[in-house]
């Protein structure tokens, strides 16, 4: 049973460019209007997955608050799952790609509205190599971006654009064998995703026919840059040219790296190299409250 009416909000103070002043003040003066007992946390790098575990479990809140990007949400999910508390989450890091699958790119007013509101998601979690993605994880040339991005000087889109720009120069595709529930695929590969969702933080979508709420969650392997794939997915049209890309939903998937390790990155965090990576969908890990 859960406590009366209270609410955690757990902070990144370190992700993104978002004043989180700004949003302890929101936070507070909603919560204090509606009648909520208020808990604060700041993450520190250190044992936050178990000091939030610990949080959830004395505190037994009725609504978690995330505010950060989608690997401080994706530790909280982990740190909440098998409880019954409902996450909202209110965007505050570099990309927020999974505040952007949710719709949540408006104002701050809108994102603590929906994380107080009633509609809620049983949304499912992919499990790789041990660790958790909510939104999208990759090997090969987006992860190597998201390394040089980590690694540069220089935020924003300039930033990044600049870091693409390097990263294109730089990277090499690897030759990957990918088993899947009936099917054992030999590619050689510029990027494989693991798809849970159907867009990074830039708004583009990669995945048109992901549903987080589906029990499966989707590989996008690409073997080069096209454009007109590129085109057909800003289109949505699922059509591809298997000679270029191909999209399968799945429940299991093993990738392994055969002629080299490739760079491997989940929600936005690098992850370092890799030969072999093992995913499976988890069915309705976390509740989610959504606009």
């Amino acid at each position: 049973m859960f406590s009366e009416r209270k609410v955690l909000l757990v902070v990144n103070p370190i992700s993104g460019d978002v004043n989180k002043d700004v949003i302890f003040e929101r936070v507070i003066e909603k919560t204090g209007q509606d009648g909520y007992d208020l808990r604060i946390y700041s993450t520190t790098g250190e044992h936050d997955l178990e000091t939030i575990r610990e949080m959830v479990t004395t505190l037994k809140p009725e609504r978690i608050l995330v505010a950060g990007g989608d690997g401080t949400i994706s530790l909280v999910a982990q740190a909440a799952y098998g409880s019954d508390v409902t996450m909202g989450i209110i965007p505050a890091g570099s990309a927020n790609g999974l505040s952007v699958d949710f719709g949540l790119s408006g104002s701050l007013e809108q994102a603590i509205e929906v994380a107080f509101g009633e509609k809620i998601m049983h949304m499912d979690a992919v499990s790789i190599n041990g660790d958790i993605s909510l939104h999208l994880s990759d090997l090969g040339l987006n992860a190597l971006l998201v390394k040089n991005y980590e690694n540069s000087e220089t935020r924003g889109k300039l930033g990044y654009a600049r870091e693409m720009l390097k990263t294109l120069s730089e990277h090499e595709n690897f030759l990957a064998k990918i088993t899947v529930d009936n099917e054992v695929i030999e590619t050689d590969a510029l990027i494989v995703i693991i798809a849970n969702a159907q867009k990074y933080g830039t708004g583009v979508t990669i995945n048109p026919a992901g549903d987080m709420a589906d029990g499966f969650f989707e590989l996008v392997i690409a073997k080069k840059l096209d454009f007109i794939e590129t085109a057909k997915i800003l289109a949505g049209n699922t059509d591809f040219n298997p000679e270029i890309m191909r999209v399968i939903s799945v429940k299991n998937a093993v990738i392994e790296c055969l002629d080299k390790e490739a760079h491997f990155q989940i929600d936005g965090e690098y992850k370092g190299m890799v030969t072999k990576v093992e995913a499976h969908i988890l069915e309705k890990y976390i509740k989610v409250a959504v606009l």
